[in-house]
């Protein structure tokens, strides 16, 4: 079943269900972004390239949804690697566990908040990144990798004469580092904190860097309370789990929110059902399709 959104509006303080259409937009300039990504390219750092098919097995994308505070223990015992999205990569090492990497890749000096400098983290930055970013995890391990559909990262390559790959897709921390795992080599990829939805009012492990704007919608009968650009990640997923069946990667996401209940329906694997109840829902699913196909042909 495709995972539908409806927003909820509220004339006459009576409330209608209407199909969800939303436009993202950047929250920096293109000149902003530009000159990020041109100090960045003057640093030492290790290109991603390097790192390509380095890896394999698990890794767990780690985002700062409001799950996590249940769910983070698991990471304790977690056998693989953890990329740590923004502030969870801080929230992991009050908890004692160490990420392997903290990723990031947001312009806007808000992100600041998110880093703190530790030696045995490799901090996996995008070149757009806000400029002090680099300042605050400088002397630590530092691998740069480059966003692509920034309006200027191509051209400022190209008259640098850098030969280093571009990173599509994923609006978001998780979502984009779902896809930077990929060539990375890891197979089994675990979502824990991408929620893509508040819970019980919170919006993060800890308080937004921003002053979120609320909204209610409603999935496959479950209503969710959202900010708009959450929605946003849906529509990521709804690309990026077909994609990532086909190359045989398998995805889990943990926890309770819109993007484990859209992901459910996609038929990734979540902490909703075991794998053999998903095996079961799956082949389900598929002769209940082909047996709509042989009636209409009857």
């Amino acid at each position: 079943m495709a995972a539908v959104l409806n927003v909820g509006v509220q004339p006459g303080g009576k409330v209608y269900w209407m199909p969800l259409s939303i436009k993202g937009v950047l929250a920096n300039s293109a000149e902003d972004i530009g000159r990020n990504i041109e100090h960045a390219l003057g640093l030492e750092y290790t290109p991603f390239s390097e790192l390509v098919g380095k890896h394999s097995g698990a890794v767990a994308i780690v985002g700062s949804g409001p799950s996590l505070k249940k769910t983070w223990h698991e990471l304790r015992h977690f056998n693989g690697d953890i990329i740590a999205c923004n502030a969870a990569c801080q929230f992991l090492l009050e908890k004692g566990i160490t990420p392997k990497y903290m990723f990031c890749f947001d312009a806007d000096p808000l992100a600041l908040e998110f880093f703190t400098p530790h030696k045995d983290v490799t901090y996996l930055l995008a070149s757009r990144c806000v400029l002090g970013a680099f300042e605050k995890v400088k002397g630590c391990k530092l691998v740069l990798w480059h966003a692509a559909g920034d309006e200027r990262i191509r051209p400022i390559l190209e008259a640098r004469r850098i030969n280093e790959p571009m990173i599509v897709g994923g609006s978001a921390a998780v979502t984009r580092a779902m896809i930077v795992a990929m060539p990375l080599g890891y197979r089994d990829i675990h979502v824990y904190g991408g929620d893509s939805s508040f819970a019980e009012g919170e919006t993060h492990i800890r308080k937004s860097t921003t002053d979120e704007r609320r909204m209610q919608v409603k999935c496959n009968g479950r209503v969710f309370e959202v900010a708009p650009w959450m929605t946003i990640q849906i529509e990521d997923l709804k690309s990026l789990a077909p994609m990532a069946k086909s190359l045989g990667i398998k995805l889990h996401f943990h926890g309770d929110g819109l993007l484990q209940r859209v992901a459910s329906d996609l038929g990734c694997r979540t902490d909703y059902e075991s794998a053999w109840a998903q095996a079961l829902r799956l082949a389900a699913s598929f002769w209940t399709v082909r047996a709509k196909v042989l009636w209409l042909n009857l």
